[in-house]
Parts: C-alpha cells; sequence; structure tokens
C-alpha cells in the first residue's frame, strides 16, 4: 500500500540581497491572512536593523 501525499503546500522563494554590507536572506510563502505586503514588512525589518545598529 502507498500512501498519497498532498502537495497543497507551495515552494517558498528564497532570495538573497546585500543591502550596505548586511546580507538579507529572504523567504517568501504566500498567506492569505496577512496584514501586510512583502514590500511593507521589508521596509519595516530593515528600520528595525537601522535603528538598532544607531543605537
Amino acid at each position: 500500500m502507498s500512501a498519497a501525499i498532498s502537495q497543497n503546500q507551495t515552494v517558498p522563494v528564497v532570495r538573497q540581497y546585500e543591502i550596505g554590507g548586511v546580507r538579507y536572506i529572504v523567504k517568501a510563502t504566500v498567506n492569505d491572512g496577512a496584514k501586510e505586503t512583502a514590500v511593507k514588512k521589508i521596509r519595516r525589518l530593515l528600520q528595525n536593523d537601522l535603528s538598532k545598529a544607531a543605537t
């Protein structure tokens, strides 16, 4: 007997960015219930990172 495996999950998109000498690895998946766009989230993460570096 072989069990069927559901393929409902999507493969995440992984990208690498280097900004200001810092390497960011971004793993993107789809979430229908998300409250912010990917662009807004990346912007928020970068701003938080820059705020920590400034203090």
